[in-house]
């Protein structure tokens, strides 16, 4: 986020000139946005088939969703639990273990942080530098969502780098706010929160550290 600047007129060639370079920078960050999208979109799609012991799973939870599979093992969300167990050899569930789920992590609570400051600050007159503006957040969302379907490390990895980036935003767009403009303050305050936040509070509990696979659920 940074200040809207009161710039003299300038040339038409050098306006024409500026216009072409943001337009291609735009198309660049586009693309690229566009392209991790796909590979996420495509990461969360490769689930494994669903087999016998999926339905005997199903069985015991008709509203079981979010399932993961490895051999008999099989992990899925229900009633807002995230449920453990196998079949056993006499093809019986056997529940290992049941948690609730945690609502909110730290990085989504930081990515919110995030949106809710750069709100705060284009209803004050300040422009978002980020040239994909509000096109971003689904990208964050898909981003997060495919942290949860992964395992501990890989997840753990991805919610660290929300978290940093999230609450480092957070704190560079209220310093931008206080001073108004973008000042060198804004940019340590970002990276210092940042960092605390890699380091100490990075959105690991978020992680349901799934066992297997993402299965393409249904009923056999």
């Amino acid at each position: 986020m940074q200040s809207q600047s009161k710039n003299k007129p300038r040339s038409t060639s050098v306006i024409e000139q500026s216009a072409t370079d943001d337009t291609a920078n735009l198309r660049i960050v586009t693309a690229a946005a566009l392209g991790l999208a796909l590979v996420m979109t495509g990461a969360c799609a490769s689930k494994v088939p669903a087999n016998e012991w999926t339905a005997i799973a199903q069985k015991y939870y008709p509203g079981i969703t979010n399932v993961h599979q490895e051999v008999n093992v099989i992990e899925g969300i229900v009633d807002g639990d995230k449920i453990t167990g196998y079949i056993d050899m006499n093809e019986q569930w056997v529940e290992l273990s049941r948690r609730p789920l945690k609502p909110l992590d730290t990085a989504e609570a930081g990515q919110i942080a995030d949106v809710l400051t750069t709100g705060v600050g284009l209803s004050q007159g300040f422009a978002e530098a980020n040239q994909l503006g509000v096109g971003i957040l689904p990208l964050k969302f898909a981003l997060n969502y495919y942290a949860e379907q992964q395992g501990m490390r890989q997840c753990g990895n991805i919610k660290t780098f929300l978290s940093a980036t999230g609450w480092g935003a957070s704190a560079a767009n209220i310093v931008t706010m206080t001073a108004g403009t973008f000042t060198g303050g804004s940019a340590v305050a970002g990276l210092l929160v940042g960092a605390m936040a890699w380091n100490y509070f990075p959105g690991t509990e978020g992680c349901e550290g799934w066992l297997g696979q993402p299965v393409e659920l249904r009923v056999l």
